[in-house]
């Protein structure tokens, strides 16, 4: 089914009357390679959904939260909450004929500046993409990057000034007349069909379009291009697009004998038998897509998996309030020099009761600047850790993997025993150790015998080692791992530890290769078409010292862009 120029159009229009003006409140991935954001507008919140996902690239609104069930806490994201989360939706546009909208932000900055930002939603199947650009024009990140390798025509990349799909070389559809559509057939083969012949020929014309507009002159979809009434059709398609220039639409869905739906449209469906007109066509895109969910879901274990989840990403949601309250709480030096001499200054005159006041003000503020620095960092690491859990519990294929996974968060204070979430994480002992960098090491476990939580591969005579818990990454580090053998980690994003044993033995590019390949494959990036993975000798690589399992610094890293690939573990 085709999310077709026409629907932008009835989708923008939707957006407009809806959410213009509102105020971002919150920005979340539901799923990979897709969004989801909540807007408050006209006195209510509204939820908006953005995928580009290659076979389920959309944007509407939806009538619930859009469920997480995805961990993924991407670059995209980050700048998101900064740039984004408390601005104000500005405009929505859609260049002509394109699928492609644009929502334009605005926010006060803390300095009060205003920032103004674009997120662009390129909604054509497996070319989708959502793009976040700054004023100037420049891409700041996508959720897809698009490398010169993979695209030569037109590259998506950070600080790469951003440009929109290339135009079609087709006709207008609004200005197309009988003898321009005529003239551009002519070289078809008579026998084919008048709906394809629109599509390869008319810009923004989609299959379902094309078959409409056929329907609606001829009463028939059946029709070969040598008998096609092009200026009757070239009138009905005008109609049908400048209705929409003018908002002016009927959304619609299509209902099979059985009861499901077979397609949507933006406007009447006159060549289908049963036609329901629905509320809105984000009404309509919704109810398509909860139908056709992606894959069967896992039933083993899926209730526990629910569990976990539930709890972990309510863990996510008090350490997030815990770090906001911490950062409000910062201050700088000049301030606690500046009520330090306050307070002298005070005594000076003889404002003792004053300057008392003063100077328990200036303990505290001596201590916030003492203390809270640590304690920013130390919940930040736990929001690391957090996010690296939820990658390993989607990346988790058997019951021991859920029985061992349960065990090590319970023991961390985010699940109890019996897997449902505790209200307060309990104390960590201990302080937090500094890291220089976010690749994913742990807590230093000295305690009993090593865990289980990785699994050995056999690849060309060398012994690849892929962690599967926080513990289990920890184990590759402190038990396993020698200071010659080779570590690896997806770039900058939650994942799994993969450890190469080379024995002193030169490593082959081909081992290097594949296990960076596991490495991606094992990562929150998963579902991406390439991905960056750091690799290092492991005497380059730290354990925080005091962290929660699974955190680790590193250096003197090299890294290599890879194509995802799993093995079954």
């Amino acid at each position: 089914m085709n999310f077709d120029a026409l629907t932008v159009s009835a989708v923008c229009h939707e957006l407009r009357t809806t959410v213009l003006g509102g105020r971002i409140q919150h920005v979340h991935h539901p799923e990979d390679l897709t969004l989801a954001i909540e807007i408050y507008a006209h006195g209510k919140s509204h939820w908006m959904l953005l995928s580009a996902h290659p076979e389920r690239a959309r944007v509407h609104l939806s009538a619930t939260r859009p469920q997480r069930t995805s961990d993924r806490v991407t670059p995209l994201l980050l700048l998101l909450r900064k740039y984004v989360d408390g601005a104000r939706l500005d405009a929505v546009e859609q260049p002509s004929f394109e699928r492609v909208i644009r929502l334009r932000f605005s926010k006060r900055a803390p300095g009060g500046e205003v920032w103004r930002t674009d997120l662009v939603a390129e909604v054509m199947g497996r070319l989708s993409n959502l793009i976040l650009v700054d004023e100037d024009g420049v891409v700041m990140d996508s959720i897809k990057r698009v490398p010169a390798s993979m695209n030569r025509v037109r590259t998506v990349l950070p600080r790469q000034r951003y440009d929109g799909p290339p135009p079609q070389d087709k006709l207008s559809p609004v200005t197309a007349n009988g003898d321009t559509l005529a003239a551009a057939v002519e070289h078809e083969s008579p026998a084919k069909p008048a709906a394809a012949a629109l599509v390869s020929h008319v810009n923004a014309c989609s299959p379902l379009l094309a078959r409409e507009v056929v329907f609606r002159v001829h009463g028939r979809i059946d029709v070969k291009s040598e008998d096609a009434a092009w200026p009757a059709l070239a009138l009905a398609l005008s109609a049908l697009w400048e209705a929409a220039v003018r908002d002016s639409h009927a959304p619609c869905v299509v209902v099979q004998p059985d009861g499901r739906l077979a397609a949507y449209a933006a406007y009447p469906l006159l060549s289908h038998p049963i036609v329901q007109p629905v509320a809105s066509l984000s009404t309509a895109v919704e109810q398509w897509f909860a139908e056709r969910a992606s894959g069967p879901k896992p039933q083993a274990d899926a209730a526990r998996r629910l569990s976990f989840r539930k709890g972990l990403l309510e863990a996510q949601d008090r350490l997030r309030g815990k770090l906001y309250s911490l950062r409000q709480s910062l201050v700088d030096e000049s301030e606690v020099m500046t009520l330090r001499e306050r307070g002298r200054r005070q005594l000076a005159e003889g404002a003792v009761d004053e300057a008392q006041d003063t100077f328990a003000h200036y303990d505290k503020v001596k201590a916030a600047l003492r203390d809270v620095p640590a304690m920013v960092e130390g919940v930040e690491n736990e929001l690391r850790y957090l996010d690296e859990a939820l990658t390993l519990l989607d990346l988790a294929t058997t019951p021991g993997d859920l029985n061992e996974l349960r065990a090590e968060w319970a023991e961390q204070g985010y699940l109890s025993a019996t897997s449902a979430p505790r209200r307060q994480k309990k104390q960590a002992s201990g302080k937090w150790g500094k890291g220089s960098r976010d690749g994913h090491g742990s807590r230093k476990i000295d305690q009993g015998p090593p865990t289980t939580g990785y699994r050995r591969v056999a690849m060309d005579g060398f012994e690849v080692l892929v962690g599967r818990s926080g513990k289990g990454n920890d184990a590759l580090l402190g038990h396993e791992a020698r200071p010659a053998d080779t570590w690896l980690h997806a770039r900058g994003i939650p994942g799994a530890h993969v450890v190469i044993r080379t024995g002193g033995r030169e490593l082959p590019d081909s081992v290097l290769l594949r296990a960076a390949a596991l490495a991606a494959g094992y990562s929150q990036a998963r579902a991406a078409p390439r991905v960056g993975v750091d690799y290092t000798l492991c005497k380059h690589v730290h354990r925080i010292k005091g962290g929660p399992p699974g955190l680790a610094t590193y250096h003197s890293e090299r890294t290599l862009s890879v194509v995802p690939a799993a093995l079954d573990l």
